[in-house]
């Protein structure tokens, strides 16, 4: 019995070995796994934090981005390309199940052949985007980053930039001319009669005014579109706004021999930048007066609307043309009536009507006009009335 004791024996501390080391190897091992899962929680934390802070980057930029990976599908797109996708989401999807496949996959292509970025303007619809697609590689993974910014309006800007050159350099270069010619008839002979050297000092004179009137009204409408154009409102009565518009005025009427109708209450008052509306007031009745023909007929009238008091100013002139009506407010835009104008006189700037638009509506009102050609025209203007 004693050597199957001593056997027993040996096999207990040995089971005790193997249990105590199994347990120290356990022990150990859950040691191990508990900071490995620490590491891993950490970087999953880190991982969280990178990834919050990457999305808060890419919501703050106004440019539209998408990340595609090599299939084409999309990974990742921040808030402005959610909208203009009109996606919550967008993971998974393809360049065609957004709507731009046409626009952009060549460009995603090339890319991603020659693995380098492509920069590029695309058109869509009546909306045109500057379009930068940039090579992505991590490891063996391969993408696209894709940044789409909507320069519609800058090309608008620019557009008006050009015009505004143009236009500006044209009716500077009339006048300039102008006197330029009238410099030479002065200089080149010695002009001993009176009334012609009269005449000739009053044409020039004429220019003259035209270029001050031309650089007073650019820096007026500069002022106001830049919103530096100060507007202090005040209550004043309509009826004073008009008189003090047409008093200037009454020497052209009576040369046309025009009939001038006011028809303003007493009682009627505004909010109003006085000096600017009577600018607004004095602008609209003198072209009243331009393309109405002698003999004719001008109207002016005011009337309280709710919140509001609406003017009007109506000829029984030549009227405006269908096709130039809703243009009439463009800075430097002339409607094609320069057959209402009498023998000899300027025409205008073409900012008027341009700088009454934006001084309406810095008093938070609104101007439109109404004609039928050959049968006069009506503008129309609203200010706050005064409670």
């Amino acid at each position: 019995m004693e050597p199957l004791f001593q056997a027993a024996i040996v096999v207990i501390i040995l089971l005790l070995a193997v249990i105590f080391v199994s347990k120290y190897v356990l022990d150990a091992r859950r040691a191990e796994l508990k900071g490995t899962r620490r590491e891993l929680q950490a970087l999953q934390q880190e991982h969280a934090r990178e990834y919050e802070r990457f999305t808060a980057l890419m919501s703050v930029t106004s440019d539209s981005l998408i990340i595609l990976d090599a299939n084409s599908r999309v990974g990742f797109l921040n808030a402005a390309a959610q909208t203009l996708f009109g996606v919550d989401e967008g993971h998974g999807l393809r360049l065609d199940e957004l709507g731009w496949a046409y626009e952009l996959q060549s460009l995603v292509e090339q890319a991603m052949q020659y693995g380098e970025p492509i920069g590029h303007t695309v058109v869509k619809g009546a909306r045109t985007f500057a379009v930068r697609v940039r090579p992505l590689r991590t490891g063996a993974d391969r993408g696209v980053l894709i940044g789409l910014n909507e320069i519609t309006e800058l090309q608008r800007l620019g557009r008006a930039r050009r015009e505004f050159v143009a236009n500006i350099s044209h009716e500077l270069r009339t006048p300039v001319t102008t006197l330029h010619l009238l410099a030479d008839t002065l200089s080149g002979k010695t002009i001993k009669d009176r009334e012609f050297s009269e005449e000739l000092i009053g044409k020039i004179r004429a220019q003259v005014d035209l270029l001050h009137q031309l650089t007073d009204e650019l820096m007026d409408l500069a002022l106001i579109e830049s919103g530096q154009a100060p507007i202090k409102l005040i209550e004043t009565r309509a009826v004073e706004l008009v008189n003090e518009a047409v008093e200037p005025l009454r020497p052209q009427l009576e040369r046309k021999g025009i009939a001038l109708t006011l028809q303003v209450p007493e009682d009627l008052v505004v909010l109003a930048d006085t000096q600017a509306i009577r600018k607004v007031l004095g602008n609209l009745i003198h072209n009243a007066i331009k393309f109405t023909n002698s003999g004719g007929r001008i109207a002016v009238r005011a009337l309280a609307h709710g919140e509001n008091v609406e003017f009007a100013i109506e000829d029984n002139g030549c009227g405006i043309a269908a096709k130039d009506l809703p243009r009439i407010f463009e800075r430097f835009y002339k409607a094609d009536r320069a057959r209402a104008r009498q023998p000899g006189e300027l025409r205008g700037t073409g900012l008027g009507l341009a700088i009454a638009k934006h001084m309406v509506e810095a008093h938070g009102g609104q101007i439109r006009a109404d004609s039928v050609e050959g049968q006069g025209a009506t503008f129309f203007f609203t200010l706050p009335a005064a409670n």
